[in-house]
């Protein structure tokens, strides 16, 4: 009978897996733990009397154990399938395709586990499946480790990070976002929008976690670095930065990164992003000593106005939350309470976002009097945030609270 290798190696390991057996309890007699090794890897190929010692050990006939499984063949025919729906954004076959195959990591070789796994992670992301992205991208950087490829484990530690905080994972995406940094900068060959890329996903991390002076050291390598990117993530790095000199307290310098980034973006290029970057210049201003400017209306109805035409649900919910912020601030509470409870009944919001949209409603409930439920919400959001690593959120709540139960009884 023809043994032929990787695939035997393949099969052997996935055999071996399968009963529950180390490398050692296959070895004895003629074979060795190292010689099953290399065997497994493909490097060598059986004797006869190897053959015959390791189907005994795996209570299989030497013809059942040398023979394919046809594994390679089917995946073929399967990835096959699933470029084709990918070609054609058939976002729930390519899921069907590969969800049916539970063995992804184990029982393929792990170029085409990668593949299927990215190509399960794209169609995840684009069918807004948050868990079930952030799964497969963990798993993607755990085959990534195993080859000499910082460029690519990096970009994805980068994607990992983003999906975890997304999620509430804000310590996750802090440590991944860390070693992404590390790793671009520690090898020649990374772009420079990578390197950036990589410093705003730790940035975003250590903002959210309430690390200002950490995310603010950050910054003039950012921006010094932006120039030399792509326009959108020259945008993206103005509009990060500002978000964290704003919480800073240092508003000019936060106003003039914003409007930065909104002269930068080219709605003819991306409107989607165009629009979300005027809610992300709403919010900002929100958080202005003056927030009541006349730009805030004039970047809300603009952003409605193009998310109509390419909004997908969870841009509409974005929308409502920083419309219910506006409402607050316009002394519109029960506008305000009414639109954040739209929002936050979507299900789509950020982890964050979520948080921070009840903490609103529950400022909204303490402004009409209802002091008790507002209070109650007001701490719910804090311990929950404080749980999750969310410091600068959870104090921002808890002062809620604070300021809360000092006002007088409603009438």
């Amino acid at each position: 009978m023809e043994i032929e290798q990787p695939a035997f190696g393949r099969r052997l390991r996935r055999l071996r897996l399968e009963s529950g057996l180390t490398q050692g309890d296959l070895a004895g007699g003629p074979v060795s733990t190292s010689y099953i090794s290399r065997i497994e890897s493909g490097s060598r190929l059986p004797s006869a009397e190897t053959l015959r010692h390791l189907a005994g050990k795996l209570g299989l006939g030497v013809a059942e154990l040398a023979s394919s499984d046809g594994v390679q063949e089917s995946w073929g025919a399967t990835m096959a399938e699933v470029s084709t729906a990918l070609a054609d954004n058939d976002l729930p076959r390519v899921i069907d395709l590969l969800e049916s195959r539970s063995e992804l990591p184990a029982r393929l070789p792990e170029d085409w586990a990668w593949q299927a796994l990215w190509a399960r992670s794209r169609a995840r992301c684009e069918m807004k499946d948050p868990v079930g992205r952030r799964e497969d991208l963990r798993q993607l950087v755990v085959l990534t480790r195993k080859w000499e490829s910082p460029c690519l484990l990096g970009r994805l530690l980068v994607e990992l990070s983003g999906a975890e905080r997304k999620l509430g994972g804000i310590t996750e995406a802090r440590t991944a976002a860390q070693e992404a940094v590390c790793l671009v900068d520690g090898f020649p060959s990374g772009t420079h929008a990578l390197k950036v890329s990589a410093r705003l996903a730790l940035i975003a991390a250590e903002t959210e976690a309430g690390l200002l002076a950490q995310a603010a050291a950050r910054i003039p390598d950012v921006l010094r670095m932006a120039a030399e990117v792509p326009s959108e993530l020259g945008v993206q790095a103005y509009w990060t930065c500002s978000g964290v000199r704003i919480r800073q307290g240092l508003f000019q310098e936060g106003r003039t990164l914003i409007e930065q980034a909104l002269a930068a973006m080219d709605s003819r290029r991306d409107l989607l992003g165009w629009a979300r970057l005027r809610l992300a210049a709403v919010s900002l201003q929100l958080r202005c000593p003056d927030p009541s400017s006349p730009e805030i209306q004039t970047w809300l109805q603009e952003a409605a106005d193009a998310l109509r035409y390419v909004g997908e649900p969870i841009h509409h919910a974005e929308l409502t939350a920083v419309s219910a912020r506006v409402h607050l601030m316009e002394g519109r509470p029960a506008d305000a309470r009414r639109e954040a409870a739209a929002a936050e009944d979507t299900g789509l919001l950020t982890f964050h976002d979520r948080l921070r949209t009840t903490l609103l409603r529950a400022e909204a409930t303490i402004r009409l009097g209802r002091n008790q439920q507002g209070v109650r919400l007001a701490q719910s959001v804090a311990e929950e945030a404080e749980a999750a690593g969310y410091l600068d959120l959870a104090a921002e709540a808890w002062k809620a609270v604070a300021v809360a139960k000092e006002l007088p009884p409603a009438m």
